[in-house]
């Protein structure tokens, strides 16, 4: 009978941890989707002022980002544009940095690799449940989409590849425009994951 009010406790804290995580995974997750919606309407916004004019107004100036200097990095959590594999039913945020807020929130773009629109290899990270969950069912020939204000950038994926964390080399630069996918792997292992997932695709389609 001694043993009873122990269980009782122990079940007690258990039912308490779990509702605290609960708590906080939907807490996390609605941060995550009214962010997304502000700023898919902050780049519809930034796309409409750069798309090409039609009409009576088509001959007059249109507003243009300014061209980023190669030695100028981009302010941390500033949003790129928004990723896409339509047949994966993957779209996320795609934001600079890979602080742990931004990528709670977004796609991160790796710092010192290329930009869309730049030559090179554009490297993105994102969490394995959340953003880039969807990535486990990936194929050779998908299709990806990277949209920015400037215009959207087909890409095709090449290979998968599961790697050692230390292999930082698959985000150097590419002599052809690419795209790199990372996210941490196996998708479905309870905690800090060993390897890492990387995919990449070639671009074939430009604005």
């Amino acid at each position: 009978m001694a043993g009873r009010p122990l269980s009782r406790h122990v079940e007690s804290a258990l039912f308490l941890v779990a509702s605290v995580s609960l708590g906080g995974y939907l807490l996390a997750r609605g941060e995550s989707v009214v962010y997304e919606a502000v700023q898919e309407r902050r780049l519809e916004h930034a796309s409409a002022e750069v798309a090409p004019a039609s009409g009576p107004s088509a001959s007059l100036p249109r507003a243009r980002p300014p061209a980023r200097r190669a030695d100028a990095p981009l302010p941390a959590e500033e949003v790129i544009g928004r990723i896409e594999a339509p047949r994966l039913g993957l779209t996320a945020i795609v934001a600079e940095g890979l602080a742990a807020r931004t990528l709670r929130r977004a796609v991160g773009h790796v710092p010192g690799t290329a930009l869309p629109g730049e030559d090179g290899n554009v490297g993105l990270a994102g969490h394995r449940d959340t953003a880039f969950r969807k990535l486990r069912d990936v194929r050779e020939g998908d299709r990806l989409r990277l949209t920015t204000p400037r215009g959207a950038y087909e890409y095709v994926v090449e290979s998968t590849l599961v790697v050692e964390p230390h292999r930082g080399d698959l985000l150097d630069p590419t002599d052809a425009p690419a795209l790199t996918l990372v996210t941490c792997h196996p998708f479905r292992m309870v905690g800090p994951a060993p390897q890492r997932f990387v995919v990449r695709a070639l671009l074939v389609k430009g604005p």
